[in-house]
């Protein structure tokens, strides 16, 4: 089977959903994969706010584990909004990592039918569970308006330099500017 979602294929639908209004969330495995999202903001083809998800699941995803986690954190630009998903009974430890450092957490059916070993939870159950682990790391539960907010639906910007400053990006090189991966001279004092 092929799965047509290659360069073009991803242009091509993040044009489509651009002009209809429609703002793209991405969920990410890796760290390559935010690069290639990286590229497609400098070449202008996406001009709006990141809403990013990294997916631990392993088996060709980054595995769910705090070392991918901040190298993937790290990697993000400041005006991104990250959320953390994983699966099973990883679901509850990497939400609490995400709610601790800040960022955003994600749990349902889809991910668990897990809690305790041998006990089964339901996404009811999980968003009840997430919601007192946040009330005890002494975060809010953002309203619908203050999602709405946070993700910045509606937002859009006029082109890919400003995308760039507005994420926290290093803007484009100009043509014969050169940039940091240039070779230096260096020469030694005298």
């Amino acid at each position: 089977m092929v799965v047509p979602a290659g360069p073009e294929w991803v242009a091509e639908h993040l044009r489509r959903l651009q002009e209809a209004g429609i703002q793209p969330h991405f969920q990410l495995s890796s760290i390559p994969q935010l690069e290639t999202v990286e590229r497609l903001v400098r070449r202008g083809e996406y001009t709006g706010p990141l809403n990013l998800t990294w997916v631990g699941i392993g088996g060709g995803f980054d595995g769910p584990n705090p070392y991918n986690i901040m190298n993937f954190i790290q990697r993000v630009p400041d005006d991104a909004c990250l959320t953390l998903e994983t699966v099973m009974r990883r679901v509850l430890p990497v939400n609490t990592i995400a709610i601790a450092l800040g960022l955003h957490a994600r749990c349902g059916n889809e991910d668990t039918i897990w809690g305790r070993p041998g006990k089964k939870i339901t996404s009811v159950q999980q968003l009840r569970q997430l919601v007192r682990v946040a009330g005890e790391l002494g975060r809010d539960v953002a309203t619908g308006k203050e999602a709405r907010d946070i993700y910045k639906i509606g937002t859009v910007y006029a082109d890919a330099d400003e995308t760039l400053a507005k994420l926290g990006y290093a803007s484009n090189l100009q043509p014969g500017q050169i940039g940091f991966t240039h070779p230096c001279a260096i020469s030694a004092g005298g």
